[in-house]
């Protein structure tokens, strides 16, 4: 799996929209080139955060929806928070490791 997520993302930049579990079973290893920006959905509420659940994929599916009608074409994944953050999106940037970064979406209202 690992040589075809290559392949297909070329000089782009994968998206990974997986729920924590499915994550699990594939991440790049620390030799790859490919570096990934993970994007998480979090609700929050009265100052709490909590990961979306029930709206998660929906609210993903918006943001996968904004970035295309738009032309979005990120190569980083401070360039994806940019252009998120150019549509509304309110995101938070990560820390940054070998296989990646990862970008909280926070959301007031799902």
């Amino acid at each position: 799996m690992g040589a075809a997520v290559e392949e297909a993302a070329g000089t782009g930049l994968p998206v990974d929209l997986r729920s924590t579990m499915y994550a699990a079973f594939w991440r790049p290893p620390a030799t790859s080139p490919i570096r990934v920006a993970t994007v998480r959905v979090l609700h929050e509420h009265n100052g709490t955060r909590k990961v979306v659940s029930h709206f998660n994929k929906a609210t993903k599916g918006r943001i996968v929806r904004d970035l295309l009608e738009h032309g979005a074409n990120p190569r980083t994944p401070q360039a994806l928070a940019t252009a998120l953050g150019d549509l509304g999106w309110h995101v938070e940037t990560g820390e940054t490791t070998p296989r990646g970064t990862q970008l909280d979406v926070v959301v007031r209202e799902v």
